[in-house]
Parts: structure tokens; C-alpha cells; sequence
């Protein structure tokens, strides 16, 4: 499976088993294999594909 798990950049869990993300400008929409959905506003500052791991710098008040 391709799963992968969803972090901030501080290392907090956003979503386990994510298989879909589509990006919008500062908007991220995260889903999982049970068709959980997750909107996020912020960036994807890291892939880890062997790790299965994404990393997502939120976004705060106006700046990241």
C-alpha cells in the first residue's frame, strides 16, 4: 500500500494512512484510507517517501 502518514513541521500526527492530497494555493486537503478528510492551511516542506512520511508547515496568522 502507499499510504502515508501526515506531520507538522513540529512533529505533531495530522493524519494517519493519508492516500490523497491536493493542493490549492495555502490549502492542503488531506484524506484517508477510510475517506477521513482534513483541510489544512499551510505548506508541504517535505516528502519522505521512503518513510511514508509528509511533513506540512501550518500556516499562522498571516505568515508560515
Amino acid at each position: 500500500m502507499c499510504e502515508s502518514t501526515v506531520y507538522t513541521t513540529d512533529g505533531t500526527k495530522i493524519m494517519e494512512d493519508a492516500i490523497s492530497i491536493k493542493i490549492d494555493g495555502d490549502t492542503i486537503d488531506l484524506e484517508d484510507i477510510l475517506f477521513n478528510k482534513k483541510q489544512i492551511t499551510g505548506r508541504i516542506v517535505e516528502i519522505d517517501l521512503d518513510k511514508h512520511e509528509i511533513y506540512i508547515k501550518i500556516k499562522r496568522k498571516g505568515n508560515f
